[in-house]
């Protein structure tokens, strides 16, 4: 598992980029949290933060596609209203996910 330190730098790319971007986190907490270990393990051994919902040596051969945030994140955001990864999030589904959870 990554280090502390490496967990952490992930954590603040991964926030900061929800905050400014068009995208809110994914509103589970846990699997946020799971991959955010993913990437930080993937940075600390392959030195990119490739998608750790991605076989790793499709990602590698991809270049940086597949390195988060990855270019297929806003397709599927678009689809589904989440990345294939449950990271990232549209506005509208964190919103819907948290109506239901209140009820």
């Amino acid at each position: 598992m990554a280090d502390a330190k490496t967990i952490a730098k992930v954590r603040k790319f991964v926030e900061s980029y929800a905050r400014k971007g068009p995208y809110g986190l994914y509103p589970n907490v846990e699997i946020v949290d799971n991959l955010v270990v993913g990437l930080a393990d993937n940075l600390e051994a392959h030195g990119k933060m490739y998608c750790p919902c991605a076989p790793i040596d499709d990602s590698k051969q991809k270049g940086n596609d597949m390195v988060c945030p990855c270019t297929p994140h806003h397709a599927d955001i678009a689809r589904q209203g989440y990345c294939d990864c449950a990271l990232f999030a549209s506005h509208g589904f964190v919103a819907e996910e948290e109506l239901t959870r209140k009820k």
